[in-house]
C-alpha cells in the first residue's frame, strides 16, 4: 500500500479515467492522499508567460470533471490541473507531494510517440519513486 498516489488522468474516456482512479484508490493506505493530475498540453509556438485566457477556461473545465468524476466514485482526491509537458508536470506534482506511486496509463504507440517519444517511457525513467503503468484494455469497435 502507498501513502502518496499521483494519478495521472486524461480527460478522452470517462472509462478510463474511472479505472485509473478506482485502482489507485484499492492501493491507497487508509491514510494516504490520492493526488489525480492532468496536464493541458501546448505547442510551444503557443507557451506564453502565464495561462491566457484559453488555458484558464480549459483548466477550469478539467478541474471541474475530475472533481466531479471523484464524487461519483466516492474517492477523497486532490485535483491537480497544469498547463505543461505531461512527463515533466506529472514528475513535478509527484516532487511536490512525495508521492510514493506514480499511476498512467499505456496506451498503442504512434507516429508521434517514435518522433517525439512517449510520456509514459519519460516518467518511468525520471521518476523517484515506483511507477505502474496500466494498459487499459478497450473494446474493439464494431
Amino acid at each position: 500500500m502507498y501513502r502518496s498516489i499521483v494519478c495521472a488522468v486524461g480527460l478522452g474516456s470517462k472509462e478510463k479515467a474511472e479505472h485509473l482512479v478506482h485502482m489507485a484508490s484499492q492501493l491507497l493506505d487508509a491514510d494516504g492522499t490520492l493526488h489525480v493530475a492532468h496536464t493541458v498540453e501546448r505547442f510551444p509556438s503557443l507557451v506564453r508567460q502565464g495561462p491566457d485566457e484559453w488555458a484558464v477556461s480549459v483548466i477550469g473545465e478539467a478541474e471541474e470533471k475530475l472533481s466531479l468524476l471523484c464524487r461519483e466514485l466516492s474517492t477523497p482526491a486532490l485535483v491537480h490541473v497544469r498547463t505543461g509537458r505531461a512527463a515533466d508536470t506529472i514528475l513535478a506534482i509527484a516532487a511536490e507531494t512525495k508521492a510514493d506511486l506514480i499511476i498512467v496509463a499505456a496506451h498503442a504507440t504512434d507516429i508521434f510517440d517514435r518522433v517525439f517519444g512517449s510520456t509514459v517511457d519519460h516518467i518511468v525513467h525520471h521518476a523517484k519513486c515506483s511507477v505502474h503503468i496500466d494498459r487499459i484494455l478497450t473494446a474493439p469497435k464494431s
